[in-house]
């Protein structure tokens, strides 16, 4: 997300992602996003009835998944 101030742009980093945005970020299904956070593989938060996944958290993913 983007604010203009005075002609600035200043760029939000998300600090956490959606099960659809964390898969389409990691390349895989949501099922397999779903999957991993069941087996403990991958930490997810809920917020009512949202699913939220830090940002921290998909890279440790990403980062164990390679090695």
């Amino acid at each position: 997300m983007s604010h203009s101030i005075s002609g600035q742009t200043d760029r939000v980093d998300r600090i956490a992602y959606t099960m659809r945005e964390a898969a389409a970020s990691l390349g895989i299904c949501e099922r397999s996003v779903w999957a991993a956070i069941q087996d403990g593989r991958l930490k997810a938060s809920r917020l009512g009835r949202s699913v939220r996944i830090r940002a921290d958290e998909l890279d440790r993913f990403l980062r164990d998944s390679e090695s």
